[in-house]
């Protein structure tokens, strides 16, 4: 892990994104409270938490289990004179134990996978407060015809859906989808795939002959390259909804 986080650990973002999609997924909900209280799981290093402090003025507890992304969200809200809406949480989102109808908001870009994306909205549902909203980015099929290069970068998400099928969950679990969007693929590259190939050239020179971290290195590589060949295919899909009472 020492070595995933010395690839992924020093990103701008710690996955695709960028401040314009989130802007777009936040003005599509609409009555929210004045300075609402905002869950923000897996921040990462916190870009869309800084970003959402500016939009919301509210209370956003921005958590995650990478002490170092939290610490660079303190720092980051500390500069730009943001603290006072932003609170740090390192806790494993499978953990979390909030109180029922604790949010106005839950915020997740690129992150509820990590406990299955069903099984994410499931946990996120009962800490909403009743019309409560949900943003959340997911890896998904963009297209039904699907090329050998495109089942080869998504075969370790096994639950990757296509759109549709990702609609059908938001249902099936209590919610109103209020609309979605594809981020475009120059979100993969500027704040994340691009400083990718930066530190990973630096870091091939660094740790030339140690085995264990060119592994971790070909891989990051593998992924970037990989994602080059599919990416009309597969992308990210931003999804608003809302919960029913």
């Amino acid at each position: 892990m020492t070595y995933f986080f010395e690839v992924y650990g020093t990103l701008p973002r710690a996955g695709p994104g960028d401040d314009v999609s989130t802007r777009k997924a936040y003005s599509m909900m609409k009555g929210l409270p004045s300075r609402p209280r905002i869950l923000d799981i897996g921040c990462g290093p916190g870009m869309q938490t800084i970003e959402l402090a500016r939009l919301s003025k509210g209370k956003i507890i921005a958590l995650d289990n990478h002490q170092p992304f939290l610490d660079k969200v303190n720092r980051d809200a500390r500069a730009l004179g943001l603290s006072q809406y932003i609170e740090t949480l390192k806790q494993d989102m499978t953990t979390m134990s909030f109180e029922s109808a604790s949010f106005d908001m839950i915020w997740a870009e690129g992150a509820l996978y990590q406990m299955g994306f069903e099984n994410g909205l499931k946990v996120c549902w009962p800490m909403l407060k009743p019309g409560g909203h949900i943003a959340v980015t997911e890896l998904v099929w963009l297209q039904d015809q699907r090329s050998a290069a495109a089942q080869e970068w998504c075969k370790d998400y096994t639950e990757i859906k296509n759109v549709p099928d990702n609609l059908a969950l938001f249902r099936n679990n209590g919610y109103e989808v209020i609309g979605h969007f594809t981020i475009p693929v120059s979100s993969w590259f500027e704040p994340y795939y691009d400083p990718m190939q930066v530190r990973i050239d630096e870091l091939r020179k660094t740790y030339q002959g140690n085995s264990v971290a060119m592994d971790v290195i070909r891989a990051a590589q593998a992924e970037i390259d990989g994602f080059k060949k599919c990416s009309g295919e597969v992308g990210y899909e931003f999804f608003v909804a809302r919960r029913g009472s």
